[in-house]
């Protein structure tokens, strides 16, 4: 029945195209709207698709599974609810797959087809009700062909848009030559130059005819709202539900999942419809839940410290006194306030510590396993921050980062205990001048 919906929609499109032709053909009229500059912005929304995908393999999904989710970090920081957890994952994918849906829907208006203009309301169809009457969806490995054909756009926008930066520095350099000929010596150099700007310009025109550059909205639309489509029946599979407005039992875990309603550590209520989260044009990934890093927009900040730290617990030739002094002005008041009660008692003593090498093994010991539990959250935090500030001027590969490997869903006081803990250890260090 599935396969009979899937030929009927493209035996409508087919036919739409056709009559269309006929059309257009007989009554003179322009053909189907190009894509143009707008092929950078394309092939950015073709990346993150790629990227979604890949999430989603059995691979990814394994390693979140048994990895990730096992980190000591995430389960002493976040949750150790690995419902919860999972939840926090779906939620992030579906915002990124929101996004990408009413990009789409933006770029559908500018389609010839009638169907694909309907991208919207078919697309909220399929979120609401699990229905895809036209058969959106690619079947079997198809998917996998379609992907590796976006990277190569992909690969090729980028090209294209290196090769146009030097075509205007080309230009620009031509018409400096042209402004003050006298300057060139020899006197050909200017025909020389202008040969090499009309060669580039023709190895420009080539890569736009092999690039999204001349593709119609409707090659493009049609392309990526399939993959949409797919995506969320691959996320149906891994995540095994049918609907996505039906709440999940994941989801029902994570809405439970709160300081006071759940003792073994889930620290926030994340109220995320699946449906809302991907149809809400406000819906982001900064929603965090209020008593995290994320809320309190400390996430990346709190990463710096910790890694400044883990810096200089391993070098302790740099803890001199404007190191520690830059330090403490990082710190919140809220730590700074902890860390005085913490280190009262080391204050009445300014005498040097004696030598106890018992008690050196044991801070060393306990700096380390700190950091082997806050240093991956951090490190990942700054590298998730960065690779989403350089996708903002490029379509590179994403790291797969999730948020759920950073600090940003980590419980606020929880991680600032713990990043107290830390400084009093690195106060021991350098009172006993020691590395580990």
């Amino acid at each position: 029945m599935r396969q009979m919906k899937s030929e009927t929609w493209l035996g409508r499109v087919r036919i739409t195209r056709r009559s269309r032709r006929r059309k257009d053909g007989a009554a003179g009229t322009t053909k189907p709207a190009t894509v143009g500059v707008l092929a950078f912005e394309v092939g950015r929304y073709m990346s993150k698709v790629a990227q979604l995908w890949h999430a989603l393999s059995d691979d990814r999904i394994g390693r979140l599974r048994e990895e990730v989710l096992r980190l000591e970090g995430v389960r002493k920081l976040v949750s150790d609810d690995e419902g919860f957890l999972l939840a926090l994952a779906l939620a992030e994918m579906t915002d990124v797959l929101g996004s990408l849906a009413r990009s789409v829907a933006c770029l559908a208006w500018r389609c010839s087809d009638p169907v694909l203009r309907r991208f919207d309301a078919e697309f909220a169809n399929l979120v609401q009700n699990g229905d895809d009457p036209f058969g959106f969806e690619y079947a079997g490995r198809k998917m996998e062909r379609k992907v590796k054909k976006m990277e190569k756009f992909v690969a090729m926008g980028a090209n294209l848009y290196q090769e146009l930066e030097l075509q205007a520095e080309l230009q620009q350099g031509l018409r400096r030559m042209l402004a003050n000929p006298d300057a060139c010596r020899p006197q050909d150099s200017i025909t020389c130059f202008r040969n090499k700007v009309v060669r580039h310009r023709q190895q420009l025109k080539h890569l736009r005819e092999t690039s999204l550059w001349v593709r119609t909205f409707d090659y493009v639309v049609r392309l990526l709202a399939r993959s949409l489509f797919s995506i969320i029946g691959r996320i149906r599979l891994v995540f095994g539900f049918r609907k996505f407005n039906m709440t999940p039992l994941l989801l029902n875990r994570a809405a439970e999942a709160s300081p006071e309603a759940n003792p073994k550590g889930s620290n926030s209520t994340v109220n995320m419809n699946l449906s809302s989260a991907m149809i809400d044009p406000r819906s982001q990934p900064q929603n965090a839940p209020a008593s995290t890093l994320g809320a309190a927009a400390l996430a990346l900040h709190y990463a710096n410290v910790i890694v400044l730290i883990e810096k200089l617990a391993t070098s302790a030739h740099l803890m001199d006194a404007d190191v520690r002094d830059d330090l403490y002005s990082m710190l919140t008041t809220s730590i700074k306030a902890a860390l005085r009660a913490r280190l009262k008692p080391y204050g009445k003593n300014l005498a040097p510590p004696a030598h106890n090498p018992a008690l050196a093994a044991e801070w060393t010991a306990a700096v380390r396993g700190m950091l082997e539990r806050l240093a991956p959250l951090a490190h990942n935090m700054i590298r998730w921050h960065s690779e989403r500030s350089f996708e903002q001027q490029s379509s590179v590969p994403s790291s797969g980062i999730l948020l759920l490997q950073t600090l940003y869903f980590a419980d606020q006081r929880k991680a600032e205990d713990a990043i107290t803990e830390l400084l009093v250890g690195l106060n021991c260090l350098w009172r006993y001048r020691l590395i580990y």
